[in-house]
């Protein structure tokens, strides 16, 4: 089989998570409008009334506020996650180590990663990406619901908030939330690979 280059999957991995966060983003907003709402001061009856009511205050571009924090974690976490995993899986089938943990194609013979092994694999990936870019979501959700509690004059751009929450808590600020975020990513991210491998087999995609 041909193999696939650092660089490549680092392409592939960064073109995939543009276009799925391009694609997503007015949802991804509206979602955490809807979640940060206080008791008392909803904003919005519903999906559909958050996307009107954006849509009338704030223009089309408003559904797409605070993208900019939003591609700076979705590009890189897809790529570091791809590469990661595809050079975790590269690493698993050739090392002896994870012998026992490897399954073997019953037709061709061909060697491939075990349940075990991808699900372990996918969620290093996941770990490290989210470890390398949490800082950044931390920016994009607090930019996502500045509409809500401040004046269109009173709201920060990236850069601002950046700088606002090194002088108010320094860099631990970045990582508030981290542990159940990676406790969400986990799970997630070495279920999706999992099923990914699944489906290439099924599908007999190499």
């Amino acid at each position: 089989s041909t193999e696939i280059s650092t660089f490549s999957r680092l392409i592939a991995g960064g073109v995939a998570g543009c276009t799925a966060c391009v694609a997503c983003y007015p949802l991804d907003l509206v979602r955490t409008r809807l979640t940060t709402q206080l008791d008392g001061q909803e904003h919005y009856r519903g999906i559909t009334d958050a996307f009107v009511k954006i849509f009338k205050s704030e223009g089309f571009l408003g559904l797409y506020s605070g993208i900019g924090p939003t591609l700076m974690v979705a590009v890189p976490s897809f790529s570091i996650s791809y590469v990661v995993y595809g050079s975790l899986k590269e690493y698993a089938l050739e090392d002896e180590l994870f012998y026992n943990l490897r399954k073997v194609d019953a037709v061709s013979g061909e060697e491939k990663l075990g349940f075990q092994l991808t699900l372990m694999c996918g969620a290093a990936s996941g770990t490290l990406s989210t470890l390398v870019t949490f800082p950044f979501d931390t920016v994009r959700r607090r930019m996502q619901i500045q509409s809500l509690h401040f004046a269109p004059e009173e709201r920060l751009t990236g850069v601002q908030m950046i700088r606002k929450l090194l002088r108010k808590d320094g860099v631990k600020g970045f990582y508030r939330g981290l542990t159940p975020e990676v406790l969400k990513v986990v799970p997630m991210v070495g279920t999706m690979f999992t099923t990914y491998e699944y489906l290439k087999d099924k599908l007999n995609v190499s």
